[in-house]
């Protein structure tokens, strides 16, 4: 989870189009050198949308009230004036490419997911390294913009959006669960390390995120685990790293997530061209 309290969300930085007329777009890139493991930059809003994507390891963008899992390929669109913030994994990729309103084939109201096609993300890369007539660079722009606004193909489940509770009372525990999902202890030995009450807590996820701490848990570890056995994880390793102590109540957990075993969940995704395009 973010770092950042509700007061430094709200105080948030409104930067300025990084895009110059007459282009319609721009991207910038945060390679593994530019640091990891923590947040690029402190919350802040954009004049223009931003479709933020992953092209190598995991990226995690941040709203004040949820955050996504990003994967080789997969992006996800934040519409202009909403704070937000991003860190990377080590070794990760991530890139932010801005499009002012009226360049856009259909405005971006909402935060939504979307997979960035190998041949546009190779290209939005070009765009930002090589020289080329205006011209024909606002062409090529043209074309992206419209490609990457294509409606989503149906990609398989385990990544997309984890709703964060807002109130400060519970985000040490929520980033205690979202750091070791596997933490083997119960829901009331965590809530009394951090000196709270089930009670309250049970408040708090039913109003920020809109159900219980056990099943918000629940889905933090199912996220977690989508990912390791897709990246070849043995199926025992990942339910002991998701805090399951057989592979059989594992099996159950994730059936119950996604209508499908994990084994049936590997096949799908790597039978999904999804899959076979944008895996690095």
């Amino acid at each position: 989870m973010n770092a950042y309290r509700q007061d430094e969300w709200e105080a948030f930085r409104e930067h300025a189009s990084t895009v110059v007329p007459p282009y319609l777009m721009g991207t910038g890139v945060v390679t593994p050198e530019d640091g990891h493991s923590r947040p690029v930059s402190p919350p802040h809003t954009h004049p223009d949308a931003m479709l933020a994507w992953c092209y190598r390891g995991t990226v995690w963008v941040y709203l004040q009230d949820a955050m996504w899992r990003l994967a080789p390929g997969q992006g996800v669109w934040i519409p202009a004036g909403i704070p937000h913030t991003s860190r990377h994994d080590r070794d990760s990729t991530g890139c932010y490419t801005y499009i002012p309103n009226h360049a856009l084939v259909a405005p971006v109201e909402e935060t939504s997911r979307v997979l960035v096609p190998r041949a546009v993300q190779e290209m939005l890369l070009h765009l930002g390294i090589n020289d080329m007539p205006d011209d024909l660079r606002i062409r090529i722009q043209a074309v992206l913009i419209e490609m990457v606004q294509q409606p989503a193909a149906e990609v398989a489940e385990g990544w997309g959006e984890v709703p964060l509770p807002v109130d400060e009372r519970v985000q040490a525990l929520a980033q205690a669960v979202l750091s070791d999902p596997g933490d083997p202890r119960t829901a009331a030995q965590l809530c009394a390390l951090h000196g709270l009450h089930e009670r309250m807590v049970a408040r708090v996820f039913a109003h920020d995120v809109g159900m219980t701490f056990g099943q918000w848990r629940t889905g933090v570890r199912m996220t977690l685990a989508a990912r390791l056995i897709v990246d070849g994880t043995p199926v025992g390793v990942a339910a002991h790293r998701c805090g399951y102590a057989s592979t059989s109540a594992f099996s159950a957990a994730f059936r119950d997530r996604f209508g499908m075993t994990p084994r049936q969940h590997i096949a799908r995704v790597e039978a999904d061209s999804a899959h076979h395009l944008y895996w690095r």
